[in-house]
């Protein structure tokens, strides 16, 4: 999967509830719940950015930032009807995992 399908598959899931999960190297990790919206893109500042787009979302109360220039690979899991189905991409050292959440 190319940057494209992981913006298509977020976008896809626009206003739904999901989980956000971001793991670098080692132990530290962070995680959140909530609506995925789209964030005006303009509210960023980036100092010395890749060249490539800029894709920006909310989750909860925090900001998802993807840069194209440091986009590496992806790829998406279904569990089957009725179980979450997630999109995970590597972007540099960091791992970025985007999942939806069971009805509550």
């Amino acid at each position: 999967m190319d940057f494209d399908g992981v913006v298509g598959w977020l976008r896809d899931h626009l206003g739904q509830r999901v989980v956000a999960a971001a793991q670098g190297e080692g132990n530290t990790g962070l995680s959140v719940v909530g609506p995925l919206l789209v964030v005006d893109d303009r509210e960023i500042n980036l100092v010395d950015p890749r060249p490539g787009r800029v894709e920006v979302f909310a989750v909860g109360g925090a900001t998802l930032v993807l840069l194209e220039g440091d986009f590496l690979s992806a790829g998406t899991t279904d569990f089957g009807t009725g179980r979450p189905a997630l999109v995970q991409a590597t972007f540099r050292e960091l791992v970025v995992t985007v999942a939806e959440t069971p009805a509550a």
